[in-house]
């Protein structure tokens, strides 16, 4: 069952004139909610008010959204809420109107239900062909427009896999379709250090644990080849530990268990 506001108004549905439909011109959070809490609300935020001073959008009221937010996953224990704000309507094709009212798109979704099942067994993985975009203003951002990740996802299920891993045009590896990566390569944990990519905010908290160290650096597809095990994450999920990737086994290792037993231990 899902609930919807827009605006703070029970309703699903938007205009046609609406720019984050016709040309992307939005931002979006994906936020776990558990008993009307978000463990990691503060993280979304920062990267939400960061998105919308980039372009140039007004950003909204925090304690209007979170209410929101609380609003659409109430009478859920947990739950997922998408958080979008839209430019709103008007303007000339791309040039949008100075005066613009935001639109705010509020709606939650069912907390996964085979999560558990994924944490135990893990993720297929398979590398994707597609390329993405590097040295973008929009690096780093939820931004509406997603096209890049649809046609990974495709050919993700073209394929029978359950994540596909991305690399830039420079052959660095940047993340996965919906999550950053962690990898265990000689013992160490790395994630890929790019210029693309989101800025992943399960990472952010995983990084900020004084109990792990995870090195930031670029991987490029030998240094992947070398690596161990494979952790995906996103701030819904967590971290799970990938079974395989274009076929060749992973192991489970002790260090990628570890980030998946933190995160379980403080948030569900």
């Amino acid at each position: 069952m899902s609930t919807i506001l827009v605006n703070g108004q029970p309703q699903d549905t938007v205009p046609a004139t609406d720019r984050s439909l016709l040309y992307g011109d939005g931002l979006f959070e994906t936020v776990a909610f558990r008993h009307g809490q978000a463990p990691l609300w503060d993280l979304h935020w920062q990267r939400f008010a960061k998105g919308c001073d980039v372009l140039g959008l007004t950003c909204p009221d925090p304690n209007f959204v979170l209410a929101q937010a609380r609003q659409a996953s109430s009478g859920q224990d947990m739950a997922v809420v998408r958080i979008q704000l839209s430019r709103g309507s008007g303007g000339r094709a791309y040039w949008p109107d100075p005066d613009a009212q935001p639109r705010l798109i509020v709606q939650s979704r069912p907390w996964p239900a085979d999560l558990e099942q994924v944490r135990s067994e893990g993720l297929s993985l398979c590398t994707a062909s597609l390329r993405l975009a590097t040295d973008s203003p929009l690096a780093g951002l939820k931004h509406c427009n997603r096209l890049e990740q649809v046609l990974a996802a495709r050919e993700c299920v073209g394929k029978h896999c359950d994540e596909a891993l991305l690399f830039n045009a420079q052959g660095c590896l940047v993340e996965a379709i919906a999550s950053n990566l962690v990898l265990d390569i000689d013992g160490n944990l790395v994630t890929p250090e790019t210029n693309a990519g989101v800025d992943g905010v399960g990472l952010a908290w995983l990084m900020a644990r004084p109990e792990i160290r995870i090195e930031t650096r670029p991987v490029d597809a030998d240094l992947l080849a070398s690596a161990r095990s494979i952790v995906v994450v996103n701030s819904v999920a967590g971290p799970r530990q990938a079974r395989s990737l274009d076929g060749r086994p992973l192991t489970f290792s002790s260090r990628c268990r570890a980030l998946r037993q933190l995160w379980i231990d403080l948030f569900w």
